[in-house]
């Protein structure tokens, strides 16, 4: 199936989609745990098994696409100019 079909498919015939072979994982499963606070391939992995199986993880590409989709992205701040500020911790104050 084609990324553009998964894309105009209904949500809830999507979310019967099976993602990881292995363990039998939804993808509505995989989608809750994301949704529920599993942020990283690990947390998924640790809520819902999926990346685990006996092949080695071949829906792995498939897992980071949905993280990529449904986790929250998270932005890291910006430098200060001129690179790190002088109440840094790691600077050191004469």
């Amino acid at each position: 199936m084609s990324e553009d079909d998964e894309q105009t498919m209904h949500p809830a015939v999507r979310g019967l989609k099976t993602v990881c072979r292995c363990n039998n994982i939804k993808y509505r499963t995989i989608e809750r745990a994301i949704r529920g606070g599993a942020h990283t391939l690990t947390q998924v992995a640790t809520h819902t098994t999926a990346t685990t199986g006996q092949c080695g993880g071949s829906c792995t590409p498939d897992v980071q696409e949905m993280l990529a989709e449904h986790a929250p992205q998270r932005r890291l701040p910006a430098p200060a100019a001129g690179g790190a500020t002088a109440g840094a911790w790691w600077v050191r104050q004469k």
